[in-house]
């Protein structure tokens, strides 16, 4: 679905403008956030990721569950969607990292622990992920992909496992203090997931005819509202924040899928080509705006451009070499790696 394409496309973007402002403030760069942080709320591109992921995963497999045999298939595909990108980028930033330390004739400066080993390379919720910050995220998604498998055991034991996760979430939301252990299962993120499992589940057993664009345009505008909420009423990455965004993005994604079966709407043609690729466009923008800020300071033009201008280089440059990357690399391994899976689903 096309459009579903272009809305990850559009939410990777907000991630990289808000990145490409903060990333300003470092003292020998701007030191203080570009633009007047304008684009501060861009992490609710996360925030609607995370509900895609749910939306996405149920809909691909909505067929497999309640068969417990797909299992293997179904971590082949998702683990290897996940990994193998995941890891050229976390090496191109970790040389990165070396080059610059080393011009700067400082020590490489790389230290691992097991768990940091485990977290970093493995995303595993043992420790935070070193050298690409974004990681974070991913150790929802990993988590999320195994999580999911209790669907594909059983659709009444799946379901009451998910009904029982999000109760707890909403536990956990309402009183802080409680179940302290493993923050990401009771993290408001994990919530967003579960919602997309809902729409994905929802679009793939009934038809919601009466959807058009006069809903699609109040599931925008809920969504804009849930970022005035997150970023004037309540704390900011609060609970309440994460609900409104959740529910805001699930509506956003039914409506589109419903404009989608009537073919009455058309992504435009770049907007869908940034979607096909913005895992790479998220996992290596920040590595590449990084270069571009520390290249232009070097030529010693950083602070002689306008700073609308510096944003604008390294947000084009950043999302140019994303884009490289994600059709040199990333496309092609997802094209090989899901030979391999109808491979082992015909043997």
């Amino acid at each position: 679905m096309q459009s579903i394409e272009g809305a990850r496309g559009i939410a990777a973007l907000m991630v990289v403008f808000m990145h490409a402002a903060n990333l300003m403030r470092v003292d020998h760069f701007s030191g203080h956030v570009g633009l007047g942080d304008i684009f501060g709320f861009g992490y609710v591109g996360v925030d609607f990721f995370f509900v895609l992921s749910g939306f996405i995963i149920t809909y691909v497999h909505f067929a497999d569950i309640g068969k417990p045999q797909k299992i293997p298939i179904y971590l082949w595909r998702r683990l290897t969607r996940i990994y193998p990108i995941f890891w050229f980028c976390l090496v191109l930033a970790v040389l990165v990292l070396c080059v610059g330390r080393w011009l700067l004739g400082k020590d490489a400066g790389l230290a691992f622990s097991y768990l940091d080993l485990a977290g970093t390379v493995f995303l595993l919720p043992v420790a935070e992920p070193q050298y690409l910050g974004v990681a974070w995220s991913l150790q929802f998604e990993v988590m999320f992909y195994v999580l999911f498998c209790a669907l594909l055991v059983s659709r009444r034991f799946g379901t009451g496992f998910l009904v029982v996760w999000a109760l707890g979430i909403v536990y956990k939301l309402v009183w802080p203090g409680a179940l302290s252990w493993s923050a990401n299962l009771w993290s408001g993120h994990s919530l967003q997931f579960i919602m997309g499992i809902a729409v994905g589940a929802a679009v793939r057993t009934w038809h919601f005819k009466c959807i058009g664009w006069a809903a699609t345009g109040l599931a925008l505008a809920a969504f804009v509202g849930a970022v005035v909420f997150e970023r004037a009423v309540t704390t900011l990455h609060s609970g309440a924040g994460r609900v409104a965004l959740g529910l805001a993005s699930a509506a956003i994604l039914l409506c589109l899928v419903e404009l989608e079966k009537k073919r009455a709407i058309a992504t435009p043609r770049l907007i869908y080509q940034l979607g096909t690729v913005s895992y790479s466009i998220y996992l290596s923008h920040i590595i590449f705006i990084n270069v571009i800020y520390m290249l232009l300071l070097k030529a010693g033009v950083y602070h002689l451009l306008p700073e609308v201008l510096v944003f604008t280089l390294a947000v084009a440059g950043a999302v140019s070499c994303a884009l490289i990357i994600g059709f040199a690399v990333e496309l092609p391994l997802v094209g090989r790696l899901k030979s391999l899976t109808l491979a082992k689903s015909s043997g």
